[in-house]
């Protein structure tokens, strides 16, 4: 019989198990497990936690089941009695739930074997079969589904180890504890991870004030109420076509003039929105909310992309990726990961109130003992009882103590390769590990934000979920 394991449960873990319930071949199987029992079934993003932390994505680009696109707007409705839930954006922690839920149904069907621990070493044998060590022993199977979930958080400022330093924030009730009533809380990073720690402050602690510092200061944009629309010129078959002509690749430029073909199409005026909203700041927030104009027709554009996103960057020669990254990344990115109007109308109001400071560049960050100094490049220094680390995860994979265990061995036995763009290299679309020791590892098959740098945009459930299926129908025809 042949055995396969799933490496991590949360998101892409439950979407890779979901799918081997689609198909009976896979009862055939021994299937196995590994999860640390915390997470399993959710991940660290949708465990356990506070209510006040929403997902940034409305409830119908949220569904894990490939067949049915409103699975999850259906589990809403039945298990939350939350009628017309679509364009609704829900706690995280509902989310959770909802996977836990999808989770029991394949456990029922497949019945595999369950091992609530990490793995924490993999070896390629002689016969190519894969050995997996944890602390519940060793098991020798026929393939993985390498699921590991979230990269390891950066530590910029190398805070970690400071009693004041929160490293890594979720779940928050019970990293945040130690923050007290009527405290300075510094809060690195303005994106999605900072506005978290922000709505869960004001609602859990009194008299609190809270400092964001980032690079420049600012934030992403405001979720607006997208209107459905079909795509012209930045479709599949385009990109296709034009690769066909071009060996393989398509020029940044060609794609750019796409973009803005793509935006007269449906009556966006690109450069009209690119100069009213050019940075991101509090004050173009509060235009968004008051009239997002064509900005919720931009919105729909870029998502309706979503799923032929890696198509454009695999694309793209080296070149091109890097003046990508330089040029362009940042402004797509923050039209294309908005936040809820409630969080951006509270974040607002709060900084209205002095309850909340955005800084902007630091310079360098020193313990007080207790606390810290945040000093700034324009010669400010701000005091703060405790810093929350915000800043995301760190997409470059090298060894490094603040891996896991099996990351850094993998990397050491170089079965897995970093990619120069962020992640290891696969090759696409199979996923297949690339190993510079072992070649092409057909039955290593790698998911997730550990293959960011191939599978650009992959920090949405439905990105992964469509690719686990197709993995996961490709590997039964073996």
């Amino acid at each position: 019989m042949k055995r396969i394991a799933i490496i991590g449960m949360g998101a892409a873990g439950v979407s890779v198990l979901n799918a081997m319930a689609k198909f009976p071949e896979y009862t055939q199987m021994e299937i196995m497990l590994y999860s640390d029992s915390e997470t399993f079934g959710t991940g660290l993003p949708y465990q356990a936690d506070d209510t006040s932390l929403l997902l940034n994505q409305t409830a119908d680009t949220m569904s894990i089941d490939p067949e049915d696109p409103n699975d999850f707007v259906s589990w809403i409705s039945e298990k939350k009695a939350i009628e017309g839930a679509k364009k609704m954006h829900f706690p995280r922690t509902w989310y959770g739930e909802y996977l836990q839920d999808v989770l029991e149904e394949a456990l029922a069907f497949l019945n595999p074997k369950v091992i609530k621990a990490e793995v924490t070493d993999l070896s390629i044998q002689a016969d190519g079969k894969i050995l997996l060590a944890s602390a519940q022993g060793e098991e020798v199977v026929d393939a993985v589904h390498l699921c590991m979930g979230h990269l390891a958080y950066q530590d910029p400022y190398h805070l970690k180890g400071n009693p004041d330093y929160i490293y890594h924030p979720y779940p928050t009730y019970k990293k945040l504890d130690q923050i007290k009533n009527d405290s300075r809380v510094g809060i690195i990073g303005t994106g999605l991870t900072g506005i978290d720690m922000m709505r869960y402050l004001v609602r859990k602690r009194t008299g609190v004030q809270i400092h964001f510092f980032s690079d420049r200061g600012t934030f992403s944009s405001v979720r607006g109420v997208e209107p459905q629309l079909q795509l012209q010129y930045l479709t599949r078959e385009h990109l296709e076509k034009e690769r066909l002509n071009s060996s393989g690749f398509v020029s940044l430029s060609k794609m750019i003039d796409w973009f803005r073909l793509e935006c007269q199409e449906h009556g966006v005026d690109l450069d009209k929105l690119l100069t009213t909203y050019p940075e991101g700041t509090k004050e173009e927030l509060e235009m968004q909310l008051e009239d997002p104009g064509d900005l919720e027709k931009l919105q729909s554009i870029i998502h309706a992309m979503d799923f032929d996103l890696p198509e454009y960057w695999l694309a793209l020669n080296e070149a091109d990726k890097t003046r990508y990254v330089h040029e362009y990344r940042s402004l797509f990115e923050r039209f294309r990961s908005p936040m809820p109007r409630e969080t951006v109308t509270e974040l607002l109001e709060l900084s209205a109130s002095g309850e909340v400071r955005t800084h902007q560049e630091i310079k360098a960050i020193n313990g007080a003992q207790p606390g810290f100094y945040v000093s700034l490049e324009n010669g400010k220094d701000v005091a703060v009882d405790y810093i929350i680390n915000a800043t995301g995860q760190n997409k470059r994979v090298e060894v490094s103590y603040l891996n896991s265990p099996l990351l850094n061995n993998l990397l050491n036995k170089r079965i897995l390769q970093p990619e120069v763009s962020g992640g290891i290299q696969v090759i696409w679309p199979t996923s297949e590990a690339v190993s510079q020791r072992y070649g092409i590892l057909s039955n290593l098959r790698v998911h997730g934000q550990l293959i960011t740098g191939i599978q650009y945009g992959n920090n949405t459930v439905g990105l992964i979920q469509k690719h686990a299926y197709k993995v996961v129908d490709e590997m039964r025809k073996q």
